[in-house]
């Protein structure tokens, strides 16, 4: 591996999280879930968004799926360029509501896998998709199959509390608006569930934010004080307070090079704290 950022990430979200397979098992399948971007535009899910993870994961590519959701995602022909998947006939526009591009991934993961436990990495937004689609299921929303099997989810920069002021005008359209601190939809979020409580059950929880991301601060990607199964926190300098090792917001998913200082943690257990200079 190229050491640095991506090595721990790509680790983290394709080859460490959640327990072993059995002997004569197969890991579970992985699905990733990018990020808000131009609707119309689209996004390449298997270059710019995942290539580094996709390159570094450890997996058998087959084992890993792309998920598209917008109007100009495109499918991928074999493992190209492209998403290897795009729900809900990728007709979302940045004006669909988050919680329906949710409802798509719940019925992809339900129609495709079944009872197969499937494990999910969402970046940014797309860490709000993945957690959604588990609690509208668990809930019993309008038009959510019953809850998929999902061994683990993985979110990583998502704004569980909400945007960065830094950017809260970047964007003016009502998925943008969503993501803001305060919106009706991220208080239907936790009004619905915590991460901590029953319907999250089953399900181990990794949350990763960044003190280097200004676009989520760490403190909403870490979802404040609730709980999970882990939380990792990237760090500035401690001693300049700089952001010197560049670990902004799409670097949690692309960063494959330079240092970091990286803090972890589970419920009741030892504060971890891991640098690479």
């Amino acid at each position: 591996m190229r050491g640095g950022v991506c090595a721990v990430v790509a680790g983290l979200v394709l080859g460490l999280v959640g327990p072993a397979a059995g002997a004569g098992q197969q890991p579970a399948d992985v699905l990733l879930v990018h990020g808000y971007g131009d609707a119309r535009a689209g996004q390449d899910c298997n270059g710019q968004v995942w290539r580094d993870a996709l390159e570094h994961s450890g997996r058998a590519r087959q084992a890993i799926t792309t998920i598209g959701y917008y109007a100009g995602d495109r499918r991928a022909v074999g493992h190209g360029s492209g998403c290897d998947a795009v729900i809900g006939d990728g007709a979302a526009s940045n004006a669909r509501p988050i919680e329906d591009i949710a409802r798509d991934l719940a019925r992809y993961i339900d129609r495709h896998h079944g009872s197969r436990p499937v494990n999910v990495v969402g970046h940014s937004m797309g860490g709000l998709i993945a957690r959604v689609a588990l609690l509208g299921s668990a809930r019993g929303w309008p038009g959510f199959p019953p809850r998929p099997a999902v061994d683990n989810v993985v979110a990583l920069g998502a704004p569980y509390r909400g945007l960065g002021p830094a950017v809260l005008d970047a964007h003016h359209d009502p998925q943008w608006d969503q993501m803001k601190p305060g919106s009706a939809f991220l208080q239907r979020m936790h009004a619905e569930g915590e991460l901590g409580q029953r319907w999250a059950a089953g399900t181990d929880w990794t949350l990763v934010g960044s003190e280097e991301d200004w676009t989520v601060p760490a403190d909403s990607a870490l979802d404040g004080e609730a709980r999970a199964d882990q939380k990792y926190r990237y760090r500035v300098d401690d001693a300049s307070g700089r952001d010197r090792y560049e670990v902004h917001h799409y670097a949690l998913r692309t960063h494959c090079s330079g240092e970091y200082h990286l803090r972890s943690w589970r419920p009741g257990g030892p504060v971890r704290e891991t640098s690479r200079m």
